[in-house]
């Protein structure tokens, strides 16, 4: 199926002030040509951006992975290794907009899902980011000119369900006129949300209006969230803990977008480029006590006696029981509050500090483990 429109308007629709789209600058100032030049974009590439989200992509530019996180091992087999390209393009307000796709209900393996676009190293790809770059082609059009999608850095390889390495690439798409071509056969439609959204679980009003969200939760939608392993609840983000390989407790995180939700690996990935890109950590519990890094993951599936060596894995999870529900109570409107800040110059979504143990509960009840 082909797009007509623009990637813009198919991400934002095409009714929308001037000022929120993006336009080709008339001149360049210094401060964009210098930063252009470190990310070896265009400088009207950014121009549309703010300072605080030209930094962000700076930070991503530089980030060099901790040792032990280097990539895809080499005990993985070719068959087993997959890819992605997570697509940064300037969005709304200046802010930095990832490209997510959801994924064709007709698909056997996780049909449905949000996805970032990418799929299986092939014997004909010169490498990983060749992989990934084709197959966002091959599923939404992205171009593979690496100079309409300039690579920002590769992050280390995450460990999937079903037990591929996969590797994200982060790029940023310098051309707004991209003409996605969705393949009908992998991915019924393309949606965006801000980047930072992913360092947050319960978002601040400026955000919030950017997720589609009411400016304060719902009392009575809160009381159908899904029960949270840790944190007050909240109407953006929820986790649970599942069992992995060698009985491993895992925690898997989810943002409940209008449009589908983002779930799983894919969460995984997008709240590690965040956190890369801002300089901050999540405003939730990323991990389960003694969680495995996944490096260590990588080597139970490949290097261990619990490896499976085959082309498809099935997945090994196991599903705790579902913590008990919050108690809602008044006070959750106030614990929002107080979670929020003001906007500060460097962004539109200025970062909350991390939920404390026994602080800003306001009264909601951790759930049972």
């Amino acid at each position: 199926m082909k797009v007509k429109e623009g990637l813009y308007n198919i991400l934002f629709g095409p009714d929308r002030s001037s000022s929120s789209s993006p336009t080709t600058p008339t001149s360049s100032t210094s401060k964009f040509t210098s930063a252009a030049a470190s990310l070896k974009v265009p400088p009207g590439a950014l121009a549309n951006l703010t300072s605080h989200s030209i930094h962000a992509l700076q930070n991503l530019s530089s980030f060099t992975p901790r040792p032990g996180s280097e990539p895809c091992p080499a005990s993985v087999p070719a068959y087993r290794r997959a890819a992605v390209l997570l697509g940064l393009f300037a969005g709304r307000n200046g802010e930095l907009y990832v490209v997510l796709s959801k994924r064709s209900s007709r698909l056997r393996s996780h049909g449905g899902d949000t996805a970032i676009p990418g799929g299986r190293f092939e014997p004909t790809d010169s490498d990983l980011e060749y992989t990934a770059r084709r197959e966002a082609y091959e599923e939404i059009g992205l171009p593979i000119d690496s100079t309409k999608a300039v690579k920002l850095c590769q992050l280390p390889p995450f460990l999937s369900a079903n037990e591929l390495v996969v590797t994200p690439y982060v790029v940023l798409l310098t051309d707004h006129t991209i003409q996605p071509h969705l393949n009908p056969r992998e991915v019924d439609s393309l949606f965006s949300l801000p980047l930072v959204s992913f360092l947050y679980h319960n978002p601040p009003r400026p955000l919030r209006k950017s997720l589609h969200l009411p400016p304060n939760p719902d009392p009575e939608a809160l009381r159908h969230m899904p029960a949270n392993e840790v944190s007050p609840i909240s109407d953006w983000h929820t986790c649970r803990d599942i069992v992995w390989l060698g009985g491993n407790r895992i925690r898997r995180h989810t943002f409940w977008d209008e449009r589908n939700p983002i779930r799983g690996l894919t969460s995984d990935i997008l709240i590690m480029a965040a956190a890369i890109a801002y300089g901050e950590k999540p405003q939730f519990s990323l991990h389960s006590p003694r969680q495995p890094s996944q490096a260590d993951l990588i080597k139970l599936a490949f290097d261990s006696p619990i490896a499976v060596k085959k082309f498809r894995v099935k997945p090994r999870m196991q599903f705790l029981k579902t913590p008990d529900a919050f108690s809602f109570t008044k006070s959750y409107e106030r614990t929002n509050d107080e979670l929020e800040q003001p906007q500060d110059e460097k962004a539109d979504f200025p970062l909350a500090p991390p939920i404390e143990e026994g602080k800003g509960n306001g009264g909601v009840r951790k759930p049972k483990l």
